[in-house]
């Protein structure tokens, strides 16, 4: 039987297989286009979702990955150069000036943050090194809270008072035979605090060039008597724990530091982004 003897019925058309034949042909036609839309729908979603997760990603790599690397960096360089830099703010210890405040890893992203809690959920290991990152941060603080105390007595508290008198009066002595302004030799409460933190950290200032500095002044007249002061078993005792936590420190940021990279670079491949978009802060200091 062919297709004519299908069609035609004693040299007629036959309109039920005709029917027949046209209903198969609309119902493939159907199936087709149905699996077409099926096939749209499905790549546009997966190109959704795919979407929405290079987004979340890169919320990820902008709030916690790449600010973390610029820390440690900075972090790793500062202890290697000796610029540890220990102080008081309101009551409170932190280190500086190079982290700009911000010294633990739960300040420095907020850790209470979602996106926060998404990246250690699916890398524990990263959290535990994080946790302990700001643990060896808290030591710290407790070392040199202790030198503090430990510098801070009377007896020191009352020398410091003294010399700072008899060479500021001098300085006042000299500004008014040299015609210099009353204040140009005016200690002020925060270089006071400042010659404290040098006795504590054992750090020298940095002169500013063509700038009246007395306090500086002061410092490079007093100094080994100042240091002295920690000249005590416990303050060894604590340069000693310091030292050993600074280097802890050093080794774990290093760790941290590789694992991140690599954890934003494999992002980076992955979902193509651009170098501004890993860290913003790029374009800004380039168009500067």
């Amino acid at each position: 039987m062919n297709i004519t003897d299908i069609l035609f019925n004693n040299g007629q058309l036959n309109w039920d297989a005709i029917s027949t034949i046209s209903n198969i042909i609309l119902v493939a036609a159907l199936v087709f286009v149905t699996w077409r839309y099926a096939r749209q729908v499905r790549r546009q979603t997966i190109l959704m979702e795919k979407d929405r997760m290079r987004n979340k990603i890169l919320e990820e790599i902008q709030d916690v990955l790449t600010p973390t690397i610029n820390h440690l960096k900075k972090e790793i360089g500062a202890i290697k150069k000796n610029e540890i830099f220990w102080s008081k703010r309101r009551g409170v210890g932190e280190f500086g000036p190079g982290y700009g405040g911000e010294e633990t890893i739960k300040r420095l992203v907020n850790a209470s943050s979602a996106i926060f809690k998404d990246i250690i959920h699916k890398d524990t290991d990263l959290e535990s090194k994080f946790i302990f990152h700001d643990k060896l941060r808290e030591e710290l603080n407790e070392r040199y809270a202790e030198v503090e105390k430990e510098v801070r007595t009377q007896k020191f508290e009352e020398r410091l008072e003294n010399i700072l008198n008899k060479f500021y009066q001098s300085k006042r002595e000299e500004a008014y035979e040299r015609n210099l302004p009353e204040n140009a030799y005016k200690l002020t409460d925060d270089e006071r605090k400042m010659i404290f933190w040098w006795i504590i950290n054992k750090k020298d200032p940095k002169r500013s060039p063509n700038t009246l500095e007395p306090h500086i002044d002061f410092w490079e007249e007093y100094k080994d008597e100042l240091l002295d002061f920690r000249n005590t078993p416990r303050v060894k005792e604590l340069d000693k724990e310091i030292e050993n936590l600074l280097n802890q420190l050093k080794e774990l940021d290093s760790d941290l530091l590789d694992k991140i990279k690599e954890k934003r670079e494999e992002y980076r491949k992955e979902y193509h982004f651009t170098k501004y978009e890993i860290d913003p802060k790029l374009k800004e200091h380039e168009e500067w």
